[in-house]
């Protein structure tokens, strides 16, 4: 660029911008989670084998303990016939020896005659029980080829079709157990004492908004400073609740000093909602978690205070670092 040309410079941000405000309240913490499965499982196929008999629709109810489906039950069924029938064919000649060998005592044979009748009476009680071992083998065998619900559940998903081949491992079906349903939320560490296991929470669902009756089943740290994880037991009779969709947890903690901002103020990107701050005249993105307020003004929890100014409105997106020019009072 010559050195007489004037420097091309980006046009400067307008925004307006408005103070934090600090001030006492004793709504409930509305705070987002989500729910998720009280019990989830993947079966997977135990053997290799034809599948048969796995005629569930998706999210059809199914009953602890009943038989889902069945892999190489033919095959296994022969191999479990064919040692019953080579058990009974052993115990009859097992009898026969025994017989030969009690006539041959009763007729005061020889003694090596009997020797010869007691050998063989030993070696058909060795087969007969090694056949029975392996009975027992094919019994087992095919008691692994019968795919059974471990627990009351509804069906996620459906992975395999009655008829196909398919191999050991391959993934056949997906249950969840969503009665009670979970609302999974992250609540600021101060919120814990309030959110001790059996406490109760109301919990509004996306999906009718409808208030529900919940307690805190399990909390736990995470890897966040400053929060925590709160499991919520809803009951889900109805089967309204899904796994994955967003929920409202209302916690109830008396009075307190919190900080509000304009919901204008706040931005969601990657799934987390940001508040736009401005100090010197730059602007960068604080991370927030919305607690209450309500359609004008939310309510956050963060590392804020009072002094710190939340941007109202911009002509075009900020971005982190962005010059700004302050307009307005404040």
């Amino acid at each position: 660029m010559d050195v007489d040309e004037p420097e091309l410079r980006p046009a400067p941000i307008g925004v307006r911008v408005v103070p934090l405000a600090c001030r006492r309240t004793g709504a409930p913490l509305a705070i987002e989670g989500r729910v998720a499965a009280s019990r989830a499982v993947v079966i997977k196929a135990p053997s290799s084998g034809v599948l048969a008999g796995l005629d569930v629709q998706l999210g059809a109810s199914v009953r602890e303990g009943e038989l889902l489906a069945t892999l190489g039950a033919d095959a296994h069924d022969q191999r479990v016939l064919a040692a019953e029938a080579q058990v009974c064919l052993l115990e009859a000649q097992l009898e026969e020896r025994r017989d030969a060998l009690l006539g041959a005592s009763s007729r005061g044979e020889a003694p090596d005659r009997i020797a010869s009748f007691e050998s063989k009476v030993r070696v058909a009680e060795h087969r007969l029980a090694h056949e029975r071992l392996q009975a027992e083998r094919h019994a087992r065998a095919r008691a692994l080829v019968e795919v059974h619900a471990p627990f009351d559940a509804r069906v996620a998903a459906v992975n395999a079709a009655a008829g196909a081949t398919v191999p050991a491992g391959h993934t056949l079906i997906e249950l969840v157990a969503i009665d009670p349903a979970v609302v999974v939320v992250d609540v600021p560490t101060w919120v814990a004492a309030h959110a001790v296991i059996g406490a109760a929470v109301e919990v509004r669902a996306d999906c009718d908004r409808a208030p529900r009756a919940g307690r805190v089943s399990h909390w736990a740290p995470t890897a966040n400073d400053g929060v925590r994880r709160v499991l919520v037991e809803v009951d889900n009779a109805d089967g309204r609740l899904a796994a994955g969709e967003g929920a409202l947890a209302l916690f109830d903690v008396g009075e307190r000093d919190a900080f509000f901002a304009p919901r204008a103020a706040l931005v969601t990107a990657d799934r987390a909602t940001c508040l736009q701050l401005v100090e010197h005249s730059v602007a960068r993105i604080e991370r927030v978690r919305v607690v209450g307020g309500d359609a004008d003004e939310v309510e956050v929890a963060g590392r804020l205070h009072p002094s710190q100014l939340v941007v109202l409105h911009a002509e075009r997106p900020l971005r982190a670092e962005a010059e700004v020019i302050i307009r307005g009072d404040h």
